[in-house]
């Protein structure tokens, strides 16, 4: 089965083909992108301006037209937090909806958290006993802990990296006072979360935040690996944070592995996943490419075919698809869970 997903998320809209088969696993066919930044815009607006609504609604005629030229089975659309929470959310999405040709599912965080916890479960040979999962987005922080048979807990916090940085920041580099009050926002809003002894020692991370971190510390020299499965110490991550808050733009760009599309919002997400590895007494974080495109890929394929998928993912790649690597012995091999209940209905 080839299913298309459109993840109209808060920094960019993004659509992935790929082909699932229950004795073969999921291989990406087709990965397309466009940066909105809806979550900035939303951070300083509190809606989406029509000007920037109309820049949307083409960029999905774009990416449902290249949906269907790949032949798809399936089209599948959602929608993360710079919709949720936009007071016009609901009315541009159903302009967008009519673009994709399919409803727009809105996801609600918890929702969001659950899905990317799927794909995170599947594509890394993961430890055993409870793991966090974390996505950090352009408009939200997802937090999930579980096992493999699935999320036991979620939580969706609004701790984007773009809606922080629309919401505080009006000068680059980033003054003492805007670095203060959000410093102060976030750490009041990690103060909600349940006490030390909640939180598993394991951890992996999602989402564009993590990986564009990821990269920079790789072509740093802080980090060595393939992105997939990487190794992030805490310290490691500290450092790199506060390179990027007081260093100006022009000197951030020149950064190697940096990506032009995040170089004003990267230091804010940095600082968020900074504080809360810290707050959670965590040493290092694994990064996973697999995130919540894949997890809602998987959900809906099962649910179209009625059947549980058994194989391993593959890992993603920019061309020909590859296995992934062999975990250690001591480390299960990834299998795709089946949850006893659907993460969401598509």
């Amino acid at each position: 089965m080839r299913v298309a997903v459109l993840d109209l998320g808060s920094t960019s809209f993004r659509l992935v083909v790929a082909d699932w088969d229950p004795d073969v696993g999921l291989v990406p066919r087709v990965q397309r992108r466009k940066y909105l930044n809806l979550g900035m815009v939303v951070g300083r607006e509190g809606r989406i301006p029509e000007p920037h609504a109309s820049v949307a609604v083409k960029a999905v005629t774009k990416l449902r037209r290249r949906a269907e030229l790949s032949g798809t089975d399936r089209i599948v659309a959602v929608a993360t937090s710079a919709l949720r929470d936009a007071g016009n959310g609901e009315k541009v999405a159903r302009r967008l909806a009519a673009a994709a040709g399919v409803p727009v599912h809105i996801l609600s965080g918890d929702e969001e958290a659950a899905l990317t916890f799927r794909a995170v479960q599947a594509g890394l040979p993961l430890p055993d006993g409870p793991v966090l999962g974390v996505d950090l987005g352009g408009g939200s922080l997802e937090l999930a802990v579980g096992t493999g048979s699935g999320p036991e807990w979620t939580s969706s916090l609004e701790l984007g990296a773009s809606r922080l940085v629309g919401r505080f920041i009006r000068h680059d580099p980033v003054t003492r006072s805007e670095r203060a009050r959000i410093e102060a926002h976030i750490e009041a809003i990690l103060d909600t979360l349940p006490g030390d002894s909640f939180w598993p020692a394991a951890c992996v991370a999602a989402g564009g935040t993590v990986k564009s971190l990821a990269r920079l510390m790789i072509a740093s020299g802080a980090a060595a690996g393939p992105l997939h499965g990487l190794h992030l110490a805490t310290i490691d991550v500290e450092a790199l944070g506060e390179l990027l808050l007081v260093e100006g733009q022009r000197r951030r760009r020149r950064i190697p592995g940096m990506d032009r599309h995040r170089v004003d919002v990267l230091g804010a997400g940095t600082l968020v996943l900074a504080r809360l590895l810290r707050r959670l007494d965590l040493d290092e974080v694994r990064v996973s490419e697999w995130g919540l495109r894949e997890g809602v890929i998987l959900e809906a394929a099962e649910q179209a075919q009625g059947v549980a998928p058994e194989a391993p993912l593959k890992a993603p790649d920019k061309g020909t698809p590859a296995p992934l690597k062999a975990p250690d012995k001591a480390e299960p091999a990834a299998r795709l869970p089946v949850l006893r209940e659907p993460a969401v209905a598509f």
